[in-house]
């Protein structure tokens, strides 16, 4: 058969064209191995950790850093590794890495993105990122995995809750760590059918502080407190700082109710030694509040919020006092929260009203003046008297407007008695710290005694020997700008707080007013006579009058009469009275 000159030509055209194609796919191959050997050693010398598995879990690929990591021999390529690699991704339960790979592939083909996840190879431990690509874009169907370290993530993790854990500030443990601690010291507790005492102890008026003296004394009077709570520190007591002005204290095994309130006791009367040695510039005080597990609660939270409770009850007290928790105390709570913001209410509807109680001279019997004594007329709970809520309007910064309606409505009462004919009589009123050593009074009452034309020695203003020497250069300030305008001014509660006689020299004072707490049973209580008698005597070399607070009995008034003191005020002789009912007594 013969073969045409064309079909020959055809043939070699194309066996030309197919040597041209093998050469020219040959070369593109030789290219492409070329770049995936160049790839290949490239991820050689990653930083990640780059591991490609079969769809049966066989190493089809690791490089150094995988190696490295899941601590693969080279050999050891193409087969199941070996050692057990365990991943525990937050805080979820440990899993093998290939039940983690099986379970997200079951949510996701796309790529997987892990974060924190601890990876564990016998006792080799790792913090990493995990990215899992679970893409089938072979027919084998292999899972790419890149390790990213993360140890520098996991360390910044850790020191933000070591952190959370320490109080910048003071160097006691914090808040955070304080309910760990709590919530872990109940479960021992329960276990051993123990007891646990927490106290909160709070600075008194440490807003007010804190305007008077400034940002770096009130830190440093929080670092000392700090200091030696840590200090009071042992193997079954320990302090921590709640928030701004509040630490707390928690002591185990304690034995019942008795033993948490003299513990308490004991706490803060160390605390109060300490501070009248190692803080001379000013007076402070604090209040504790006390609970016990399990009687007043149940876990951490439960118990910090009640012992607040019984803190805000021990603020209304004397300087140290321990105030237990009472289940009333979360009714006082409610009810708190309601009178305060009903006060600037009640003083725009004239609920308010000055009551007015006699102070007698011991040796005639007759009214030398009267006790200005603020009532609230409140509409649902009745006559509330200023023990109730004084301290809700520091709190609340009400107290100003308080000040402001009492010191309008007796000076104006003290004009209208002078219209009337009754006789001229010292009218005393209560004046706050705040309003004092924050916004003094010296302008308002100025324009006052002016508008009704009241002669300023006819009024006295009180300031409890406490609240006097939160700062005692302010106050001389204050009480100098006050006598220059004409009143008089008094130390109330003196004898409660044994502030230095030396101070009566430098204040413009008047009046010394013994506090109720040396008359209680002055009669029958020789050490309470000597401190009154000395009280008596410092107030006659500074030439100062005398007043007892709250006398109630015979005996009281006698046994006050010949301690020499001047003049008294209480129950005995009448109680605080509308303006009308006072009226009658200043008519006799």
């Amino acid at each position: 058969m013969e073969i045409s000159i064309a079909a020959i030509g055809v043939t070699i055209g194309i066996i030309l064209i197919l040597l041209w194609m093998k050469w020219h796919y040959s070369k593109e191959i030789n290219r492409l191995k070329g770049e995936v050997k160049l790839f290949r050693n490239a991820n050689e010398y990653q930083a990640e950790a780059v591991v490609v598995f079969s769809a049966d879990y066989e190493v089809f690929s690791a490089n150094r850093a995988a190696r490295k990591l899941l601590q693969l021999k080279p050999y050891e390529e193409n087969m199941i590794p070996p050692k057990e690699i365990l991943l525990q991704v937050g805080q979820s339960d440990i899993k093998s890495l290939f039940e983690v790979i099986d379970e997200q592939g079951k949510i996701t083909e796309g790529t997987i993105h892990l974060k924190k996840v601890t990876l564990t190879i016998e006792k080799s431990v790792h913090h990493v990122n995990l990215y899992i690509d679970h893409s089938k874009w072979n027919l084998q169907n292999s899972i790419i995995c890149v390790f990213q370290d993360a140890s520098s993530e996991f360390k910044e993790e850790e020191n933000l809750k070591r952190l959370k854990k320490i109080d910048f500030l003071t160097n006691l443990h914090s808040q955070f760590k304080a309910n760990s601690d709590i919530n872990q010291m109940i479960i021992e507790a329960q276990k051993e059918s123990g007891q646990l005492a927490l106290y909160i102890l709070g600075i008194n008026n440490f807003e007010t502080l804190k305007s008077t003296y400034g940002l770096t004394y009130t830190n440093d009077l929080l670092k000392k407190f700090a200091a030696l709570l840590k200090v009071l520190e042992a193997d079954n007591a320990f302090g921590y700082r709640l928030d701004c002005d509040s630490f707390l204290y928690v002591v185990k095994d304690i034995e019942g109710e008795k033993d948490a309130l003299a513990k308490g006791t004991k706490i803060s009367k160390t605390i109060t030694q300490f501070f009248k040695l190692n803080n001379k510039k000013t007076y402070f005080t604090f209040s504790v509040g006390v609970v016990l597990f399990p009687d007043h609660g149940k876990n951490a939270n439960q118990l910090i919020d009640h012992a607040f409770l019984a803190l805000a009850k021990s603020k209304e007290k004397l300087n140290g006092t321990v105030e237990i928790f009472k289940k009333e105390n979360i009714n006082i709570q409610n009810d708190d929260m309601l009178l305060t913001n009903e006060i600037k209410l009640g003083l725009e509807r004239k609920e308010f009203e000055v009551y007015y109680q006699p102070v007698i001279d011991l040796e005639t019997e007759q009214i030398r003046g009267a006790e200005a004594l603020i009532r609230w007329n409140h509409p649902r709970f009745g006559l509330i008297t200023p023990a109730r809520f004084i301290h809700l309007a520091e709190l609340s910064g009400l107290i100003r407007d308080i000040g402001d309606y009492v010191l309008k409505e007796t000076i104006y009462q003290h004009r209208r008695w002078s219209d009337y004919g009754f006789k001229n009589i010292e009218i005393s009123v209560n004046i706050s710290a705040y309003e004092l050593l924050v916004e003094s009074p010296a302008e308002k009452l100025e324009k006052l005694f002016a508008d009704y034309s009241v002669d300023p020695a006819h009024f006295s203003f009180n300031i409890s020997e406490r609240e006097m020497m939160h700062d005692i250069e302010k106050t001389k300030s204050s009480f100098s700008i006050l006598d220059k305008i004409g009143v008089k001014l008094s130390i109330s509660h003196f004898g409660a707080n044994g502030s230095s006689a030396s101070l009566l020299q430098e204040l413009p004072i008047h009046t010394l007013k013994i506090d109720h707490s040396l008359l209680k049973d002055i009669d029958k209580d020789p050490y309470h006579q000597e401190m009154v008698k000395a009280i008596t005597l410092l107030a006659r070399t500074h030439h100062l009058k005398t007043v007892a607070e709250k006398i109630e009995t015979r005996g009281q008034y006698a046994m006050l009469k010949t301690l020499g003191c001047d003049e008294a005020y209480g129950y005995i002789f009448a109680k605080p009275s509308p303006v009308f009912e006072f009226q009658e007594l200043l008519r006799r």
